[in-house]
């Protein structure tokens, strides 16, 4: 098996290699599906995130659902590795990632948090840019939040290194549908 550098390199390479309309077209395809499960579900309170480079961009569910509050991550904390949660408005932060100027909430309020990745393996673990921000954020979550990772199918794969310290998600949602785990 890679190590975690070189899977990174590896999916980053993937995920760019797409072409734009097709990102596009997929991040659009996965807003619509997680907006189903939300209304299915009378989910409101949702932790999203601000795309990064070529990630599957949410900006058509927030924007597209005004009525529900989305609270997105800032970086408080490179070590240890921890995030806080706020609405709008938003500025570039820490690698120039969209976050909010105020973010009051140590822990998401949320009862959805949607979590980005480079990869997401058949047991719901992922691999991230090795900051270990989600990891820590997952583990400071109450059980009832659904944890849904969000990528695109080319993202997926069998199994993945993993540390002590890496948290699985509960569900991964892609253009291809939705994997509970």
């Amino acid at each position: 098996m890679a190590d975690k550098k070189e899977l990174r390199g590896h999916f980053l390479e993937l995920r760019h290699a797409a072409p734009e309309d097709e990102r596009r077209s997929a991040s659009l395809t996965v807003c619509e599906a997680i907006a189903d499960f939300c209304r299915e579900r009378g989910i409101t309170r949702i932790g999203a995130f601000s795309a990064f480079g070529s990630e599957l961009d949410l900006g058509p569910l927030i924007q597209g659902h005004p009525e529900w509050q989305f609270f997105l991550p800032r970086v408080v904390s490179r070590r240890p590795p921890r995030l806080a949660w706020g609405t709008g408005p938003l500025a570039p932060g820490l690698w120039g990632i969209l976050e909010p100027v105020a973010a009051p909430h140590a822990t998401p309020p949320v009862q959805l948090l949607l979590v980005p990745g480079l990869a997401f393996d058949t047991q719901g673990y992922r691999l991230g840019y090795g900051g270990g921000f989600y990891d820590a954020a997952l583990s400071t979550l109450d059980g009832e939040v659904i944890t849904l990772g969000v990528g695109f199918a080319v993202q997926r794969c069998e199994c993945l290194p993993r540390e002590a310290r890496d948290l699985p998600v509960q569900a991964l949602m892609t253009e291809s549908g939705m994997t509970w785990f």
